[in-house]
């Protein structure tokens, strides 16, 4: 019976885990190489054939600041028709290159997210914490009396376990789904890029194209909040520093310590499960906070 609780548990940490390592993976795979590269080609495609509404949505900004700044053109200086020069120029090329100016993006995110796992080389998935396989133990090896009592136990805490294994599928599955829709994100991002990249033309209207660069390198970033979300909840599921540490202290009975052990974790479980999909969920509001948009 003791087991039944902690087979229950394990199960949903092994799908909970074989959502990780599905989740790792997407995690390092660059979107230019996601499916094979086909999405991507699709994607750059989409974004060459908007060029041109960018080309001419870049003109329309341009002149419309240029004409409304500029009364008399007798009071132009060279270095003011230079500087709407190498505007205009450097806006276009931004357009025109605008699938390798978000890979830079792309690339730093995908650099950064290395670098977490590379100094989390003793990353481990998450497994039952030794306190609560020991407590178990030692009620089985305990008298009978002791042992019909932790049957009782063994009721509520089956159900609790249950309720604990739906709330760590929940959280694989979301985990997952907000994964992809990080790729579909950013191939929509990417695929409509000059179109707000065009409003960098003019001073008036540059600060939307400043906002779309942001949110992409937000979208971009979210990964490195993922990988963090995954690497602390399997250290924390995975440690003996339960929420309701003084609910064990100074009691040697072995139904007591049953009780405290399996409930203490079954509660931290559950709340940290419900913590994970919280932070993935808000991962892109987090990275947006950190960079103002």
């Amino acid at each position: 019976m003791e087991y039944s609780v902690l087979w229950t548990i394990q199960m949903g940490l092994t799908f909970l885990n074989n959502c990780f390592g599905d989740v790792k993976d997407l995690l390092m795979t660059a979107p230019a190489d996601y499916a094979g590269g086909a999405i991507w080609d699709v994607v750059v495609k989409i974004n060459t054939g908007i060029q041109g509404i960018g080309y001419g949505l870049l003109v329309l900004f341009f002149l419309m600041t240029f004409f409304k700044t500029t009364s008399n053109f007798k009071d132009l200086s060279i270095q003011q028709v230079i500087g709407w020069i190498a505007r205009f120029l450097i806006v276009k090329f931004v357009i025109d290159y605008g699938i390798q100016v978000l890979n830079f993006s792309i690339n730093v995110s995908m650099g950064i997210n290395d670098t977490i796992f590379q100094n989390t080389a003793d990353f481990e998935f998450a497994r039952i914490s030794p306190e609560v396989i020991e407590a178990a133990q030692q009620m089985i090896n305990a008298s009978w009396w002791e042992r019909l009592g932790a049957i009782f136990q063994s009721i509520p805490m089956g159900l609790l376990a249950v309720v604990g294994n739906v709330i760590m599928w929940a959280a694989g599955i979301c985990l997952v789904v907000c994964t992809y829709l990080r790729f579909f994100r950013l191939f929509i991002y990417s695929c409509l890029a000059p179109v707000p990249l065009s409003t960098l033309g003019s001073p008036e209207t540059s600060q939307t194209g400043k906002h779309f660069l942001k949110a992409y390198a937000a979208v971009c970033l979210e990964i490195c909040v993922i990988a963090l979300a995954i690497v602390i909840f399997t250290a924390m599921a995975s440690n003996s520093a339960f929420i309701f540490p003084s609910w064990e202290a100074g009691n040697v009975n072995p139904n007591f310590t049953y009780w405290n052990t399996l409930i203490n974790y079954l509660f931290q479980i559950m709340l940290q499960s419900v913590m994970l999909v919280v932070v993935v969920m808000s991962a892109n509001r987090f990275i947006r906070e950190m960079l103002g948009v």
